[in-house]
């Protein structure tokens, strides 16, 4: 009789052990779609200065959508998706596409399967100071949801790096208050 319960007690143990292997599954595969996507595209510099497009301002606006990916997963919990080829291909129809097209960036996004989308721009006015534009695309609409400035005043990294942390706030914000009203 006893090796009748103990063999109860390890098949309820197994099932219990499915059950529990089904529940990490939901909560790893069905959770997190739950949450909303964002695409990042890469940013463009658009320099005005009378010595443009110099080597330390491309490599700046190279490393800005890393950083911004970066902050906005480790420090907003947002999902981050990964651009589609279509991205690339759309970008390299010159500078300003996507940025001027609101309504290509959301069907990247769509393609991407993100909610949203952001476009950016480093914006070289003066040697002084830069702006760091960006867009948060609705990928169902196609409309600029909200429009982000941020001024950083100098080249330095440190500096830099401070404008993506303050960007990666206010898009977190922007998005939590469109999902709250939807």
């Amino acid at each position: 009789m006893m090796k009748l319960v103990s063999g109860a007690g390890r098949f309820l143990a197994k099932i219990s052990s499915v059950f529990t292997l089904v529940a990490v599954i939901w909560a790893v595969c069905i959770i997190p779609a739950a949450a909303s996507g964002i695409a990042v595209l890469e940013f463009e510099l658009k320099d005005l200065t009378l010595n443009p497009a110099i080597a330390a301002e491309k490599e700046r606006v190279a490393t800005l959508r890393p950083l911004l990916v970066e902050r906005l997963i480790e420090h907003h919990s947002l999902a981050v998706v990964e651009n589609p080829e279509s991205a690339l291909k759309e970008a390299d129809k010159g500078t300003g596409y996507l940025f001027e097209r609101p309504e290509i960036a959301a069907r990247i996004a769509r393609e991407a399967g993100a909610d949203w989308i952001v476009t950016g721009r480093l914006h070289k006015a003066s040697f002084l100071f830069v702006y760091l534009k960006a867009q948060l695309i609705d990928a169902e609409s196609g409309a600029v949801s909200a429009d982000f400035v941020v001024e950083i005043k100098g080249p330095q990294k440190k500096l830099t790096v401070k404008g993506v942390e303050t960007l990666a706030q206010q898009i977190d914000d922007a998005v939590k208050v469109l999902e709250k009203n939807n």
